[in-house]
């Protein structure tokens, strides 16, 4: 099973990336039941905790397969952020990729400070997905998310937390202690509707579908043509 699921209480769901001996790979069973179960949670759930099984996140594209999952990396962009309540990433090892992509738009993400971050894109001759080429600048800045981007090199949770792409990092051992605290909090003691519409209006501040189709294109397309001088 790739995917577990678990209800932590009432209206809180945690979704567990499980391919542990591929540090959770994201191949084509992995991202179409991330993006059918965020999908069907929307009816029952308030909050979502997402996180990975053994010593990754997730190590990014399942590179066996990478040329087959196409758009499915969008789709699980598109469902986080279509989904009502609010999404929380419980980070810890490699976060690397797509997948670190993805968490882009996760509304709340914590870590352990062993966690390394790294998107390779460059480095293996693809594109950047998920909406990044425009979260990322919004979240860091364009200087930094160029830098990153380009460079393709690691970098820990602690920096992580210093350019704003996580709300704090914690032992591993407090780690599911804050997350759960957080998802409580959340649950008991905010208005679930101004949290819905307040995240409605943070999401659509600009258009990121334009901007993935976008991405979509340069992806598909890009390799075709890529001893053009550009």
């Amino acid at each position: 099973m790739c995917l577990k699921t678990a209800v932590v209480s009432d209206r809180i769901r945690r979704i567990t990336l499980n391919r542990p001996e591929s540090l959770n790979a994201l191949n084509i069973e992995l991202l179409s039941s991330l993006a059918e179960t965020v999908d069907e949670s929307n009816d029952e759930f308030d909050v979502l905790i997402i996180e990975g099984a053994g010593a990754a996140f997730t190590a990014g594209a399942d590179l066996d397969e990478e040329d087959d999952a196409g758009d499915l990396f969008q789709e699980i962009t598109r469902a986080v952020r279509s989904f009502d309540g609010i999404v929380i990433g419980k980070l810890d090892g490699w976060v690397v990729g797509g997948g670190f992509e993805w968490t882009l738009s996760f509304d709340i993400c914590y870590a352990t400070p062993e966690t390394t971050f790294k998107m390779p894109e460059s480095e293996i001759g693809v594109t950047i997905t998920n909406g990044s080429s425009i979260l990322l600048p919004l979240a860091i800045g364009s200087g930094k998310a160029k830098e990153l981007i380009y460079t393709s090199r690691e970098f820990d949770a602690r920096e992580a937390e210093q350019l704003g792409l996580l709300a704090g990092v914690y032992e591993s051992d407090r780690l599911e202690e804050k997350v759960k605290s957080v998802a409580r909090d959340l649950i008991d003691s905010k208005s679930q509707t101004a949290l819905r519409l307040n995240k409605h209006v943070l999401n659509h501040a600009l258009d990121i579908e334009d901007i993935m189709q976008q991405e979509e294109i340069v992806n598909e397309y890009g390799h075709a043509i890529e001893d053009v001088n550009w």
